[in-house]
């Protein structure tokens, strides 16, 4: 589906929805991930403090620059409003095509949703994982809304065959249906109130779609969601299935239009329905009139980590000696563990969350920490203290700090030195390569060196 054959419904719900209450005509200020943005002198207040919606500022880093009011943009990627009058669109140093693909492969990371403040996007080629799980999240919390007053109810044309007509009579049907059976009866119609409604039919097919798609799911935090999408069906469960027609984005416009204006909460589940249905994805930076949602941002630090994690999990997946886990979860798949074993009674015990921990045969061999940032000559001393602390925890041989740079001539990973019986390295992959899965296969090479060759 083109985003010609999906902005229509975008460009109605301009009034509609999200639209009526969170559409806000703002100025946009450029900025770059990381970068020091000088501030408007319209910004300020009276006294001199910002301006800035509450819920935003905890986003950023107050600051000087030049001795004029400024903030430190940080991680966070994508469409940010500062008041009414402004906006952030902070665009990612990674080029467009390698993001789509970090957020894609982060699996498991889901984006900062801005619920009170809505813009409009374009469409983008892909659907990661973790965009699906937000439509589904917002296409469950209209519902709840909508079931709060009810299934939305139209009226429909009945026509019947009985002794007892109600509404119109058709006459000459009539006495022609009389003499076959024989006996007297009527052909007759009226409006009669139903749930069974264009509306209702959208919804139902959208939540099938997604309960297919979860139905299956072993991931524990995919519960809870999976529970929600089974009772929205079975709410819907005398909701016929919609026909060919109904499903398209002329047919969805319709029922937008023609809804009553006391039932505008259907607005916002038509929108995320439509997206749904037809697979649509979300473009992260820039706008469009495919969709006007809540502002989603992308914390590039804990993007970068997720993916890091998932190219070596594809990297190894064929080698049964090694394990790929997470060190800031529980449970099997994760390695998160306490700092003190054993600990002083009395005393709080803090946890120890590396990034990556890389396990052969069943033994800790290699603890990655992420660090969005370039690659230094040398990691820096504070990073260099805390792997070398995973790795004392652990009982790690090797410890690594991966950045996301790799200047030109300098490997996927180097040795910088040894701290005690520790191998301490700086990881790089280049997230501006040009084909970055070729990239993404050299560092898992090198990682490979490491580990050693199979018996």
């Amino acid at each position: 589906m083109s985003s010609e054959g999906l902005a229509p419904l975008a460009r109605l719900m301009a009034d509609r929805g999200f639209g009526a209450s969170l559409r806000t005509g703002r100025q946009i200020i450029a900025a770059s991930e990381q970068e020091t943005i000088i501030l408007p002198t319209e910004l300020l207040k009276p006294d001199g403090a910002l301006d800035v919606y509450d819920d935003i500022m905890t986003l950023f880093r107050p600051t000087y620059h030049k001795n004029r009011p400024a903030i430190q943009c940080g991680g966070w990627i994508g469409y940010i409003p500062l008041n009414d009058a402004f906006a952030l669109e902070v665009a990612s140093r990674v080029p467009i095509g390698n993001l789509e693909r970090l957020v894609g492969m982060a699996a498991g990371y889901t984006p900062n949703i801005l619920r009170r403040h809505a813009r409009q996007f374009a469409q983008a080629d892909g659907q990661p994982a973790s965009l699906v799980e937000i439509l589904s999240d917002q296409l469950l919390t209209s519902f709840d809304r909508i079931c709060e007053l009810g299934l939305l109810k139209a009226y429909t044309r009945e026509k019947r065959l009985s002794s007892f007509p109600v509404g119109r009579i058709y006459p000459f049907e009539s006495a022609w249906r009389a003499e076959k059976l024989g006996k007297p009866v009527a052909v007759s119609s009226s409006f009669q109130r139903t749930s069974d409604c264009g509306a209702n039919r959208v919804l139902r097919y959208a939540f099938e779609k997604l309960l297919a798609r979860y139905i299956g799911t072993t991931e524990d935090r995919q519960r809870p969601r999976l529970q929600k999408l089974k009772r929205a069906v079975d709410r819907l469960e005398a909701i016929s299935t919609p026909a060919k027609a109904e499903l398209t984005p002329s047919a969805i416009a319709g029922i937008i239009g023609h809804l009553p204006r006391e039932r505008q909460d259907y607005a916002d589940a038509m929108m995320i329905a439509q997206l749904i249905i037809f697979d649509a994805s979300l473009s992260i930076r820039g706008t469009g009139e495919v969709a006007l949602l809540p502002s989603l941002l992308i914390d590039m630090s804990k993007v970068f980590e997720d993916y890091a994690r998932r190219v070596l999990s594809d990297g190894f997946q064929n080698d049964d000696r090694v394990a790929i886990k997470d060190g800031n979860r529980g449970g099997e798949q994760g390695a998160k563990a306490m700092l003190f074993d054993p600990i002083q009674p009395g005393l709080k015990n803090p946890t120890v969350t590396p990034d990556i921990v890389i396990e052969i045969d069943s033994a800790t061999s290699i603890i990655i920490d992420a660090k969005y940032k370039g690659a230094p000559k040398i990691p820096d001393r504070n990073d260099i203290n805390q792997v070398v602390l995973y790795g004392a925890k652990y009982g790690a041989q090797h410890v690594m700090l991966l950045h996301a740079g790799r200047p030109n001539g300098r490997s996927h990973v180097e040795l910088c030195g040894k701290v005690g019986d520790f191998s301490v390295y700086n990881g790089m992959i280049d997230l501006d390569a040009s084909v970055i899965e070729e990239e993404e296969a050299g560092f898992v090479k090198a990682i490979a060196s490491i580990l050693g060759s199979p018996d």
